[in-house]
């Protein structure tokens, strides 16, 4: 169902906010150590841009699927990304899912968005390190991210859609 998108008006955040913790928590434990935190809480401008970035208001995450031997992500940590991401978009308004930008898909990456409930696949420069990124950028509403408990809950009652067939992987830069 389609949503407004926040962004960044709700401001700058004191720290990351407890539902986005847990968010952080449930989603990496979810892919089977495929991803890992690559960057919470911060505020900055967006990069290439002079406004905030949504990972000031503590409500966004990194998370990458590259792998680090020996502690960080799986070999192949894309496929069970594709798959955690799946998961994810089909509960979108039970976790109060506003964005998610998918760096990787060429040529220019592609975003799903909670105020159009889809898929799209930019074809100009749009987000920084689009085309060749190995993470995922998602946003979460400030009402989840405010409460650990209905994020915990949210989880806890997950619907896990058809993963067949496979998605296929697309190349790195």
């Amino acid at each position: 169902m389609k949503r407004h998108y926040t962004g960044n008006k709700d401001g700058a955040a004191k720290c990351l906010r407890p539902g986005m913790k847990v968010f952080i928590d449930e989603t990496i434990k979810l892919s089977n150590g495929a991803l890992w935190n690559n960057g919470d809480f911060g505020v900055r401008p967006m990069r290439g841009k002079e406004s905030m970035s949504v990972h000031g208001t503590g409500r966004a995450v990194d998370l990458s699927f590259r792998h680090m031997p020996p502690k960080k992500g799986i070999k192949n940590g894309r496929l069970e990304a594709l798959r955690v991401l799946k998961i994810i978009v089909a509960n979108a308004d039970a976790l109060g899912l506003e964005a998610v930008f998918d760096y990787i898909v060429k040529p220019h990456g592609r975003a799903w968005m909670c105020d159009r409930d889809a898929w799209s696949n930019y074809k100009k420069e749009t987000i920084h390190g689009g085309g060749s990124g190995d993470w995922l950028h998602f946003e979460v509403s400030p009402e989840m991210a405010d409460s650990a408990e209905k994020m915990r809950k949210a989880f806890a009652q997950l619907v896990i859609p058809s993963l067949e067939p496979q998605e296929e992987t697309p190349k790195p830069a």
